[in-house]
């Protein structure tokens, strides 16, 4: 295994403990991924208990046939959806998957979120999509390989691309973020959470009028426009 391996291999360990830390999961809930490069990817294993890990665990994935390489341990229940997000998005370096209180809500809804202030456009300039339903034959056969097309049709039914929409709602299911590493997108999975919460206080409480389209694209621009100028 080369070294580099072996750092992403690492990286993807620390992230899979942020998404227990950053309380986004419970147990062995959720995982969290990272490409290695055009062919390969690493993940967690599947319902392992995080404190008796380690890095070398992680499982080592092909992207274009799902096969896992010199690992005794299963990967995650999910590798599947990890995998044809890595297959249709170049640009997507890692993933990070959860049912977190109010996104899986939102998921349980069937709805998706709507953009009602800055926090939300800080990261989604318009709502927070959701899948459509999987049918029957969808479920039983390979379903996760089939809940990750929902959201690549998603993606390109809704003309968004990982960078302009970092992550998706999963229909009764939970949530799907990415990034360009594994650590950016469970970040991505704790906005999105808290935007959830945001959102779901905010219906209950009512407001008179949704937030306007010039101050949404401020500030989503300016963290991710041409003419970027929040952070360093």
């Amino acid at each position: 295994m080369s070294q580099i391996t072996e750092k992403i291999k690492k990286k993807c360990f620390e992230s899979n403990k942020k998404i227990l830390t950053k309380k986004l999961a419970i147990q062995t809930f959720g995982n969290a991924s990272q490409r290695v490069n055009s062919k390969l990817f690493v993940i967690k294993p599947s319902g392992v208990n995080l404190k008796k890990l380690k890095s070398k665990d992680i499982v080592l994935i092909n992207i274009e046939n799902g096969k896992k390489i010199k690992s005794k341990l299963k990967p995650s229940s999910d590798t599947d959806t990890h995998r044809i997000l890595y297959k249709n998005y170049p640009s997507i370096k890692g993933i990070a998957h959860a049912h977190p209180t109010f996104l899986t809500s939102w998921a349980q809804t069937g709805k998706p979120i709507p953009n009602l202030g800055t926090t939300h456009s800080d990261y989604w300039r318009f709502e927070i999509p959701i899948t459509g339903i999987l049918n029957k034959k969808e479920i039983q056969y390979d379903y996760e390989l089939n809940t990750g097309k929902s959201i690549v049709k998603l993606l390109k039914k809704k003309k968004l691309t990982p960078e302009t929409c970092p992550g998706v709602i999963s229909r009764y299911h939970g949530a799907f973020a990415w990034g360009k590493s594994s650590e950016e997108a469970v970040k991505n999975l704790e906005a999105m959470e808290l935007i959830a919460e945001l959102a779901f206080y905010t219906t209950i409480i009512g407001y008179r009028k949704k937030v306007g389209k010039h101050l949404v694209d401020k500030h989503f621009f300016r963290k991710h426009g041409k003419k970027k100028y929040y952070g360093q």
